[in-house]
């Protein structure tokens, strides 16, 4: 992925996630007005702080692995290759992208349960405010996507 879509993937993402945010807070703010649940600055701030995990992560994810990927295209230099010395280069070098991406998904993983337990433990973030914006980043995603391919089209 070329630093065009990626950067244009993390605007969508960063817009989308601002929006759930505000829409977290305003429906916690709606629950408040007609249950017994009160409204406080906690649920603002949990919001803000799982937007700002998952477009973190995905700025990680895409910088770990678009490095991982240059530098496999890198080693492997623009000379003709045969089919066998292909399937050799592609054993011996693709390991490496597999456990980058591997190490990413660990250290995005671990972040998120990181947020989780910080909303949980500190009182500053409500943990539902916060864990809603993390649970909408397939959603996003996919949004994305699809308003990439129709203006692909």
């Amino acid at each position: 992925m070329d630093k065009k879509q990626t950067n244009r993937q993390v605007i969508i993402l960063i817009v989308g996630e601002i929006v759930i945010a505000a829409l977290t807070a305003i429906g916690a703010f709606v629950i408040s007005l007609f249950t017994e649940y009160t409204f406080d600055l906690s649920a603002v701030t949990g919001a803000i702080l799982g937007a700002l995990v998952v477009v973190l992560n995905f700025a990680f994810l895409t910088l770990s692995v678009n490095r991982a990927v240059d530098s496999y295209l890198e080693a492997r230099g623009s000379r003709e290759m045969t089919e066998e010395e292909a399937e050799r280069f592609t054993n011996e070098n693709s390991m490496v992208i597999q456990n980058k991406i591997k190490f990413s998904f660990i250290i995005r993983t671990l972040s998120m349960l990181a947020a989780l337990v910080i909303a949980f433990v500190t009182g500053w973030f409500n943990p539902l405010c916060t864990a809603i914006p993390m649970l909408m980043f397939r959603p996003l995603i996919y949004i994305s996507e699809t308003l990439k391919g129709k203006t692909e089209k």
